[in-house]
Parts: structure tokens; C-alpha cells; sequence
């Protein structure tokens, strides 16, 4: 037998997903139509409910601070709202890269990409899948950043060019994972720049350049569309590229990023991140290589306290994280959401001190770590409070200094909200999925026991913002 006569005989990738799809149980067409009707009728309800509410907020918006704000007020929240723009399309990348952006999760299409099969036809539906994933993720990025400006840009181009940077990004991200070292060094620039755009997000509401985009405002409809066409004519080229070099993607290349891929699945089913936190914390570890030793002085608790510190500072992108938060109250008084802002504040100081919080879960939740420490659990998770603690001290000292709306009493009931609900959160028990259930139709069967288990955070956040409002507002 000839090679040529080989590969007539090679199934092509087509015949080979209809094996797979033959395989599996199929459900009928009524039943079917019926899943998708209730799915779709779900997603009506959820979509109406958040339309009103974005609707209801932008009206607001526009009563209480569009025509009051001043121009160094306007300069702030156009400048940060497009360092932020940038900085998410940044992060979209990294996000990209870490999950592959191609990835062969199931047995089943890793064993076929190891047959001679066309490679290239066997993912091309993956590719599709991450391309629309993409480009649709910088089309919301765009809106949200012409929302929160309140540029008056024609829509419908200015939704195609954010939405044609979508596809060229995932498209370039797709020709980098072919190379592992140009992967690896793209991850580190993402890094960079995502660092140094989370400092200047943080240093405009300080500095307050006074610079307006009023380029964006003058160009008028034309200069909208001749840009969108040439994204979508260089999107069009970029997906070509990108679909002729999926037949160079190794086994090795597609299989990155299956074990977070894995992780963010399991989590979502099981309603329970602490998978998908430690798979991250693990390839943070193996990213950094190497460390260098230090002894570390002091007594017991002044020990813990160095160490945690040493922690955060070691992996920086939660300190970044901590920082780019602070402009947030800020633009929220700018943009007139004065009622809100407490709570708002609240809010925000917590999703801020959670980042610094990792040392107190990795306690909390081992107790083999607790028992090679020693002690008591409690000197224990209290010496990993201090670094959260003060991290929440500072955080809302500063955003009260910088934002006019922020009373002392605020920022004092903020820094205290927000230790006492990341303490709650990092000492919640190992999720019980056990108990009585109950249908909401939407998620299916659901143990009550399960709700009461992740309500154990956000129950205490809400009940303190609302006493933050009624406080101070």
C-alpha cells in the first residue's frame, strides 16, 4: 500500500464528528425545542431585568451629574474610562493566552489530533468558537466604555471596530500560541502593560490632566465607518493568517491550557471556586521560577505577618488589583451616583482588600498548613488578617482624601465591612452539597443548604452597605 493510498483511506475531520455526535444519546426534537423555549424564556426575563436596570441608571446618570460635572471632572472620567477600555482589552488577551486560546479538553479530540488527520479542519470549529467568543467580549468593552465616557460616537461603527480589535487579538493570540517562547514573552508584555495601565487609571484622579477626547467627539460619521471598514477588511486578513496556521499547532501547544480550562468548568457546575483559584495560584507559582531565600525575623506573629507580606508582594497583580480600584468612588461621584456612593465605596474597599486576603483562605482552608504551623487556628488566621486589615486602612484613607462625597464615618465603616466580610468569605467550610432541594427553573434542583452556604459572604455585605447608606447617605 502506497502513502497516497493511505491517507484515501484516512477519515476526514467532518466524518469524524458525526462518529462522535453517533455515539452519544440524542434526545428528540420536542424535547429538544422544549429545553431551548424554557432556556430562551429564562434569558428573556434575566435580559429585561438587567436592560431596566442599566436603562433606569443611565437615566440617573444624566439627571443627577451630566450637566453639573465640571471639566477637570469630565477629563477624569474620559481619560480613566479609556485607560480602563485598554487595559481590559490587555487583560482579554492574557485571558486568552492563559486558557490557549485553543484548547483540546476531551479525550476524544486529544487522541484525534494524534492521527493524520487534518489538523486544521478538526479545530476549525474551536477556532470559530474563540474567535466569536472574542469578538464579542470587546464589543461589550467598547459599549461599556462609550456608556461610561458618554462620547456621542455613531453606534453602529463604533460597535464594529470594537468588535473587528476583538477578532484581530484573538486572531494574533491564536498565531502566538504556535510558539511557545513568543507566548511566553507576549504574557510577560500583557503583564507589563497591564501594570503600567492600572497606575496611570490609579494617577489621573490625583493628577486631573484636564484633557478632554473631544477628538473622538468631533470625528464625525464618515471617519467611523472608513475606520470600521478597514478593521473588518484587516480582521478578514487576520482570520485567514490565523486559520492556515492551526495545521502547525502541536498536541503540546493545544493541551495548555485544558487544566484551567478543566478547573473554570468544574467550578461553575460545582459553585465552588476554590478549584479554579488554586490552579491559578499554582501557574502563578511556576511563572515566578524562582525566589530568592530570606530568613525571617521577629517573633511568631511578626513572622506570619512578614510572610504574608512577602506573599502579596511576590505576586504583585493583587497589590495592581488593590490600586486600580481606588478610582472607582471617584468616577462614581463624578457621574452624579452621590445616594449610592456609600454603599458603592463599601463595596468596592471589599473587592479591593480580597485581593490582598490570599495568605487568610490558603490558612483557613488547609488544615494540614495549620497543623505544620502550630498553634492556635485563631493567632493563626488573625496574624493573616493584618495584612488585609491595613491594606483596607489605606485603601480608604486615600479614596477619602481624593473623593469629595467620602465622609471619614464612610471610609471608617468601609475598612471595617470590608475585613469582616473577606474574614467571613476565607473561613467559609468546605461546600456541603447535601439537604433538602429546591426548583428555580432556571438552574435546575438546588440544595437549600448550598444557597445558605454561598449566601454566607454577600448576605453580609449587603446587610452592612445598606447600613453604610442609611449611616451616611
Amino acid at each position: 500500500m502506497t502513502i497516497a493510498n493511505l491517507y484515501e483511506t484516512v477519515p476526514s475531520a467532518g466524518d469524524l464528528r458525526r462518529r462522535i455526535r453517533s455515539s452519544k444519546p440524542r434526545n428528540s426534537l420536542t424535547a429538544t425545542l422544549s429545553l431551548l423555549l424554557e432556556r430562551a424564556l429564562y434569558l428573556a426575563v434575566l435580559g429585561g431585568l438587567v436592560w431596566e436596570v442599566v436603562h433606569d441608571g443611565l437615566e440617573r446618570i444624566d439627571q443627577g451629574g451630566g450637566g453639573t460635572s465640571s471639566p477637570s471632572e469630565t477629563s477624569v472620567i474620559h481619560l480613566t474610562s479609556a485607560v480602563v477600555a485598554v487595559l481590559c482589552v490587555a487583560l482579554l488577551a492574557r485571558t486568552l493566552l492563559a486558557f490557549g486560546p485553543l484548547y483540546t479538553g476531551a479525550a476524544s479530540r486529544t487522541w484525534l489530533l494524534s492521527t493524520p488527520i487534518d489538523r486544521g479542519r478538526l479545530l476549525a470549529v474551536h477556532f470559530a468558537a474563540v474567535v466569536t467568543s472574542g469578538t464579542v467580549a470587546c464589543a461589550a468593552i467598547g459599549i461599556a466604555f462609550l456608556l461610561t465616557a458618554g462620547l456621542t460616537a455613531p453606534f453602529v461603527p463604533w460597535l464594529v471596530l470594537w468588535s473587528s480589535i476583538g477578532t484581530i487579538e484573538t486572531c494574533l493570540c491564536v498565531l502566538a500560541q504556535a510558539e511557545p517562547r513568543s507566548m511566553r514573552r507576549l504574557q510577560r508584555v500583557l503583564g507589563i502593560v497591564a501594570y503600567l495601565l492600572a497606575a496611570i487609571a490609579v494617577a489621573i484622579p490625583i493628577l486631573q490632566p484636564g484633557y478632554l477626547l473631544t477628538e473622538l467627539e468631533r470625528a464625525g460619521t464618515t471617519t467611523f465607518t472608513t475606520c470600521a471598514i478597514v478593521s473588518v477588511i484587516v480582521a478578514a486578513l487576520a482570520i485567514h493568517t490565523a486559520h492556515r496556521s492551526l495545521d502547525g499547532l502541536t498536541r503540546a501547544s493545544v493541551s495548555t491550557g485544558t487544566e484551567l480550562a478543566t478547573a473554570t468548568q468544574v467550578s461553575v457546575l460545582s459553585l465552588d471556586f476554590t478549584f479554579f483559584s488554586s490552579i491559578v495560584l499554582e501557574r502563578r507559582a511556576r511563572m515566578t521560577v524562582r525566589v530568592r531565600p530570606a530568613p525571617i525575623r521577629g517573633g511568631r506573629p511578626a513572622a506570619l505577618v512578614r510572610a504574608d507580606l512577602a506573599r502579596v508582594l511576590r505576586m504583585p497583580t493583587g497589590l495592581f488589583i488593590w490600586a486600580a480600584l481606588m478610582p472607582v468612588p471617584y468616577a462614581a461621584h463624578v457621574i452624579g451616583l452621590t445616594t449610592l456612593l456609600p454603599a458603592l465605596h463599601l463595596v468596592t474597599a471589599f473587592l479591593a482588600v480580597d485581593r490582598l486576603a490570599g495568605g487568610l483562605r490558603i490558612i483557613a482552608r488547609s488544615p494540614a498548613i495549620r497543623r505544620a504551623l502550630g498553634g492556635s487556628d485563631r493567632s493563626l488566621l488573625l496574624a493573616h488578617l493584618v495584612v488585609p486589615a491595613a491594606g483596607a486602612t489605606v485603601w480608604s484613607s486615600v479614596t477619602a482624601a481624593l473623593v469629595p462625597g467620602v465622609s471619614a464615618l464612610t471610609a471608617a465603616l468601609s475598612a471595617v465591612g470590608a475585613v469582616l466580610v473577606t474574614y467571613r468569605i476565607a473561613t467559609k467550610r468546605p461546600t456541603d452539597y447535601g439537604g433538602s432541594l429546591i426548583d428555580f427553573g432556571a438552574f435546575g434542583p438546588t440544595p437549600i443548604s448550598l444557597l445558605l452556604q454561598l449566601a454566607r459572604g454577600p448576605a453580609l455585605l449587603a446587610v452592612l452597605a445598606l447600613v453604610q447608606t442609611t449611616l451616611t447617605g
